[in-house]
């Protein structure tokens, strides 16, 4: 996410000066403003060394466009569909959404740098009458908003907020979601929607919080890239 890659890297860049603090306690300012300095410039490199690296990973292979437009008329199995319809850089992941097993598939994932290789997209298949079938889509707004689940709900990010999908009678769907809206003098309205109807103007911010603080300790999804 966004905001937690920003956290990332504020903390990554907090442990460097950190160190560097120790070691010049013994010199003077001049000293201990240099080797701050050069702490920082050393913790933003190896970050922005990081990202290049993550972002790198499909360089070689075009993305399909989302929605994945994907034909599985003959496909059985959820291992059919990745054998024999997914192509590089596509990923896939196995996720139980609500009381159902589902496979996701994405158009392509990367290394959001805490051990996972992360997507903001995917396309959700369940069996119904026996066979796979697509439940549905969504998107993220962006890498900084990874797709999570936490208790069989699907969290994605949207503009300034977060929404919550489940799987109920073989379809995906929105079970609420919440956002914020700034005006140009810097005031906040928050907004509600449940079930994906229509947007309900809240007085404060609890609903936003609520489903934010879920997303935040949600597990991000790992995905397997095929090669």
């Amino acid at each position: 996410m966004k905001k937690l890659f920003v956290l990332l890297l504020c903390s990554f860049m907090l442990v460097g000066c950190g160190k560097s603090a120790e070691v010049a306690e013994t010199n003077n300012e001049s000293t201990d403003n240099q080797t701050i300095a050069e702490a920082q410039n050393n913790s933003e490199a190896t970050a922005s060394d990081d990202a290049s690296a993550a972002s790198t990973e499909t360089e070689d292979v075009e993305i399909p466009d989302y929605p994945l437009d994907l034909d599985i008329s003959s496909c059985d199995t959820f291992t059919q569909i990745v054998d024999k319809v997914l192509e590089p850089p596509m990923a896939y992941t196995n996720e139980a959404i609500g009381d159902t097993d589902a496979l996701l598939v994405s158009t392509f994932a990367y290394d959001n740098m805490d051990g996972n290789m992360a997507s903001i997209d995917a396309n959700v298949y369940v069996y119904k009458d026996g066979v796979p079938t697509l439940a549905g889509s969504v998107t993220s707004i962006g890498t900084a908003y990874p797709l999570a689940v936490a208790n069989g709900i699907l969290y994605v990010g949207i503009g300034h907020g977060t929404a919550r999908y489940t799987i109920k009678d073989n379809e995906l769907v929105e079970i609420d979601s919440a956002w914020i809206e700034y005006a140009e003098d810097g005031s906040e309205t928050y907004y509600y929607s449940e079930n994906g109807g229509e947007a309900v103007q809240m007085d404060n911010s609890d609903k936003l919080d609520e489903i934010t603080d879920e997303y935040f300790d949600a597990k991000v999804l790992n995905f397997d890239v095929i090669k």
